[in-house]
């Protein structure tokens, strides 16, 4: 049965319990602005009766505290966190997006749209005085300032790809050092918990952890219940292990030996398995986050790779000057869908060397104005290259040093004022040469191309933003620290704690009675 001293003992354990949910309480209120912190309760039960052999069969035996447990919603980690895998995505892809938009900004810039007008617009001047030197001095320096200006652009396109080559560098670093992290946390977590501690500091560390390799790439988590208080959390990305309980995997990067597309910086990375060496798929339609978003501004090139271009027998294509040509073709292997900067250096690379190479067919076909010396090419490649590309275009020296060499007419025995040749430059403009389009439909085909996109990434980026502040409020809702809750909270413990220390003043002033008085 029962001691006498049964009663002060069911008290003391209520004063415990309620103890314990004060300084749990009191932890909560101080970590109210802490980011990551998980709201923790004390869980108690009914302590386990006692059988007392007398009518009423059992007695209750007071309340046990079986643990400080956090209150969280694991749905709600996982909502959030696939959010927070678009948002990465998006993020970066709308940082680069506004370089490339900057870049080819048509309507606040004077750009190569205006370089093309301009470039027609001194043709048009020499139709109509084509023995003046200077008209055709402006012609050609018009056509030396529009090389200049796709040269620029493809050297902006090449340091973006650049810029977003080393951010998967830092990508990687960062998924490495989190991992490491996780795996060092798991084992800590489970040294606390093996002894029944209390490891939910530690576990919310984790959940930050977690939170933040969300956003650089998608993962999936799932912790399994080893028995003796352990378990184990492994981590895996785009299908991946990445953790598994105290060991983790590592990412490498690898650069290139082999360009992907041919206007490709050089040196561009690849990503492997440390310890394996085998290709973590950069590829794949299942990748998310801030490295997908890179990957496709990367080497974004809409379906297709730019190589050199061949010929049926298998000899490199050439223009009429023999310089050799870059041409897209379907890719059977991984690819991206999407366009970035690979898409629009072949788009730019695609308009050069048609636009060139009829300009400089026009131009060869003819001779000079006096009749002295057949034409030559406007357009050529710099020295030391030998591909017309936007990147290698520039004018002839030649005609840079001697305006006069420039061809007018097609005809040697006709007078200087004939320039049948400019009218056939100046009908370049109407000629839907540039994949069935005219070059003007071509160049604005890119802004409008680029555009979408760009819109896509800014709306895309605001949307999932807008929605991580929905989820996290409402993961905040059940995991967050109220300071309006807490305060109740304390006041309701603080009324347990009194009524517990009023039941023992009451159980003292019986035992006074039963052992002092008695008798007496």
């Amino acid at each position: 049965m029962a001691s006498t001293f049964f009663g002060l003992t069911i008290a003391y354990t209520g004063l415990q319990a309620s103890q314990a949910a004060i300084n749990v309480t009191a932890h909560n209120i101080s970590n109210i602005q802490t980011p990551g912190y998980t709201k923790e309760q004390a869980t108690t039960t009914a302590a386990d009766a006692l059988r007392t052999y007398s009518s009423y069969g059992t007695i209750g035996a007071g309340v046990t505290v079986t643990g400080i447990d956090q209150v969280r919603d694991s749905y709600y980690d996982v909502k959030y966190r696939n959010n927070m895998t678009n948002y990465g995505e998006y993020e970066a892809k709308n940082n680069y997006m506004t370089q490339i938009q900057d870049y080819l900004n048509e309507f606040t810039l004077k750009g190569y749209s205006t370089e093309y007008a301009n470039f027609f617009s001194a043709v048009n001047q020499l139709t109509r005085t084509p023995e003046d030197e200077s008209a055709k001095n402006q012609l050609i320096n018009n056509a030396k300032s529009m090389s200049d200006y796709f040269n620029t652009l493809s050297t902006n396109l090449r340091n973006v790809q650049v810029d977003a080559n080393n951010e998967v560098k830092d990508a990687v670093q960062q998924i490495n050092s989190l991992a490491q992290n996780i795996a060092a946390l798991n084992k800590q977590i489970n040294q606390i918990e093996a002894n029944y501690g209390n490891a939910n500091d530690l576990r919310d560390k984790r959940n930050a952890l977690l939170d933040d390799l969300s956003q650089i790439v998608n993962i999936t988590t799932d912790e399994q219940d080893l028995g003796n208080n352990l378990s184990n959390l492994t981590v895996t990305v785009n299908g991946q292990m990445l953790v598994s309980g105290y060991d983790y995997n590592s990412l490498t990067t690898v650069a290139r030996e082999d360009k992907r597309n041919a206007s490709d910086a050089d040196g561009l990375y690849d990503i492997k398995w440390e310890k394996t060496g085998m290709e973590f798929n950069i590829y794949s339609d299942s990748l998310g986050g801030q490295l997908k978003g890179l990957i496709d501004i990367r080497d974004g090139c809409n379906g297709e790779v730019e190589k050199q271009a061949m010929n049926a027998d298998g000899t490199p294509a050439t223009d009429s000057d023999g310089n050799e040509l870059y041409g897209t073709e379907g890719y059977t292997g991984y690819n991206t869908s999407f366009k970035g900067v690979p898409y629009y250096q072949s788009q730019l690379n695609q308009f050069i060397a048609t636009f060139s190479d009829a300009v400089n067919d026009i131009l060869k076909s003819g001779v000079t104005s006096d009749g002295s010396a057949e034409g030559i090419s406007l357009f050529v490649t710099k020295d030391g290259t030998s591909v017309m590309n936007a990147t290698n275009v520039t004018v002839n020296k030649e005609l840079l040093e001697d305006a006069n060499k420039l061809a007018t007419k097609s005809e040697v025995n006709t007078g200087e004022a004939n320039a049948d040749i400019m009218d056939k430059l100046n009908a370049l403009q109407s000629q839907k040469i540039f994949d069935g389009g005219t070059g003007s439909y071509f160049l604005e085909s890119i802004i409008s191309d680029m555009s979408i996109d760009a819109k896509k990434a800014e709306n895309f980026t605001a949307n999932y933003k807008n929605l991580k502040t929905s989820i996290q409020n409402q993961r905040l809702s059940v995991m967050g620290v109220d300071s309006d809750e807490e305060a109740m909270d304390l006041v309701k413990f603080q009324q347990a704690y009194n009524l517990s220390s009023k039941m023992m003043s009451i159980m003292n002033q019986i035992y006074d009675k039963l052992i002092n008085q008695t008798g007496v």
